[in-house]
């Protein structure tokens, strides 16, 4: 039976425990068992499991994706945006992360409450405002508030994001975003309070030989309604209904920025080098069409057309005559 420690002697072990006069026998065991703790930080409690994690992040690689080609068309260089975290932090924390100045836009998602926040960071906000006004969209530009022009060059693109983004959520949940201003000290956004819960999307973004962050804030109380949907699952079963409207619409509008080479072949003539060197001013080389003759309209070098040739408005140009149904249609040799 063993012995009855009265309360002199309890109190007298834990101050020699307390003193490190006593080692404990499993000490080891003891700080094993504790490795497997993990802490847990009440004032900022996870709202998001990490399947809701996962799925958000998957829902904003479709919008980097959609986005970084709208914008591959609109700067003519390559653009690329992929998420490289998920963070759920307090608003404070994401106050404290951002430039002072940045680029910030807020912005309504109706008819789901409250207000979210979409920030660039100078590293890349300059270059791209560079590059729509014509420049080369260089590095190195000095960190200062965006001007009036530059803040409504700024407003058209996050627009035009907001629409790629509203797309890429349409799995989930069908939201109207609205942009309500454009800010650059961060202390002026204050969309919910400072200890709130929110999640923080972190998306990189290369544009040519330049990287920046764009930062996509949601405070928890705007995606809260939709939690019960922040699921895998229920992104692959809504995935399966097709590309709706407002996608194929948002496709079209992409494509119809990209460039095209238009190339019309007015004809062909064979020359020896002998005559190639003879030539000189004034001489006429002899192709093998008539005045009258179709003639080839090649986009990126597939004929696509047939036309005449003419003059437009003092210039030289061509009158669509016929559209070639086959694509794999060769080049016709007419010869005189």
């Amino acid at each position: 039976m063993t012995d009855i420690l009265s309360q002199d002697e309890i109190d007298a072990l834990l101050g020699a425990l307390d003193a490190g006069d006593i080692e404990t026998e499993n000490g080891e065991g003891a700080a094993a068992a504790d490795s497997h703790a993990r802490l847990y930080d009440f004032k900022r409690p996870d709202k998001f499991s990490k399947e809701q994690l996962r799925t958000i992040q998957m829902l904003h690689e479709t919008f980097g994706r959609l986005w970084s080609s709208a914008l591959s068309g609109m700067l003519r260089s390559l653009v690329n945006m992929s998420v490289i975290s998920v963070d759920q932090l307090t608003y404070r924390e994401f106050l404290l992360s951002m430039a002072d100045p940045s680029v910030i836009c807020v912005f309504s998602m109706s008819p789901l409450e409250g207000r979210a926040v979409i920030e660039f960071s100078p590293a890349i906000a300059f270059p791209l405002i560079d590059r729509l006004l014509g420049g080369h969209g260089a590095a190195g530009h000095k960190i200062r508030e965006l001007t009036d022009i530059e803040q409504r060059i700024i407003s058209t693109l996050i627009e035009e994001g907001l629409l790629f983004l509203k797309e890429a959520w349409v799995s989930m949940t069908e939201f109207y975003p609205e942009m309500l201003a454009v800010e650059s000290n961060p202390m002026f956004v204050q969309i919910v309070p400072p200890s709130d819960m929110v999640l923080l999307l972190s998306l990189e973004a290369k544009v040519g030989d330049l990287t920046g962050v764009i930062n996509v804030c949601y405070p928890y109380i705007v995606l809260e309604p939709i939690l019960t949907h922040l699921s895998q699952q229920f992104l692959f079963a809504s995935s399966g209904k097709g590309a709706t409207k407002d996608t194929r619409t948002a496709i079209l509008d992409t494509l119809k920025e990209v460039s095209l080479d238009v190339e019309v072949q007015l004809g062909e003539a064979e020359l020896t080098f002998g005559e190639a060197l003879d030539l000189k001013p004034g001489d006429v080389i002899k192709l093998n069409t008539k005045i009258d003759s179709e003639l080839n309209v090649s986009v990126s070098d597939r004929v696509k057309f047939m036309c005449v040739p003419g003059v437009h408005h003092g210039h030289n140009a061509v009158l669509i005559t016929r559209l070639i149904e086959n694509p794999e249609e060769k080049l016709k040799d007419v010869r005189v």
